[in-house]
């Protein structure tokens, strides 16, 4: 299901961006459809691919308490940013049916952060929410993206330690990629090698890097 569709964020890589301005479902349209699915199957698992389903504190807040009124019975699945969740909102999340969060720490380093506009969430808020959403038995699912052009061997060795270390139930791994019509597109354009638009899937090499 899509609660709401597009980012606010500024990301250079990521083809969220072109799917225009962020907007969002009413709390009511989203519990109608949650609530049209439970007729048809007993206790579905939904997963909502808004790149920030946490974006509005208080509609998600909102949509927990019409969830509870309802008397709805599912699971769910939800992307967002760390920094958008706090131990409160997961308290609330978790009841109303959060099995498993969904977010990007794309690389350690601070200053590759930076240079592709992404804004970074404190390492120490990282660990809090893992360990809270780990208390409510809620998974959690790290991304990681390798490839950046300030990447080396030590660099990519460093995300991988650290990803280790933040103890996420799971970790994603995937290549930079230049997709069409994002802003990373037009700076890498000059190095691009793959022409074959399929394989431009996250796992492939698609531009010359120094690595």
């Amino acid at each position: 299901m899509l609660a709401s569709r597009g980012c606010t964020e500024y990301c250079t890589y990521c083809p969220h961006r072109l799917l225009g301005t962020y907007r969002a479902r009413s709390v009511s349209n989203i519990v109608d459809e949650v609530e049209q699915l439970c007729g048809y199957v007993s206790r579905p698992h939904i997963t909502f691919r808004d790149p920030l389903f946490t974006r509005t504190r208080d509609r998600v807040l909102e949509l927990c308490d019409e969830i509870a009124a309802r008397g709805l019975r599912f699971t769910f699945d939800i992307e967002t940013r760390l920094d958008q969740l706090d131990l409160k909102l997961l308290d609330k999340l978790a009841p109303a049916g959060l099995k498993a969060i969904g977010f990007g720490v794309e690389t350690a380093d601070g200053a590759t952060l930076k240079s592709v506009g992404r804004r970074a969430t404190p390492e120490a808020h990282q660990r809090e929410i893992i360990n809270h959403a780990g208390k409510l038995n809620v998974t959690s699912v790290a991304f990681y993206v390798l490839g950046f052009l300030e990447d080396d061997w030590n660099s990519i060795a460093a995300t991988i330690d650290y990803a280790i270390d933040l103890k996420t139930r799971f970790a994603q791994f995937k290549l930079l990629t230049p997709y069409p019509g994002t802003p990373l597109f037009k700076q890498l354009e000059p190095l691009i090698a793959e022409k074959d638009w399929e394989k431009f899937d996250s796992f492939t090499p698609t531009f010359s890097t120094r690595i």
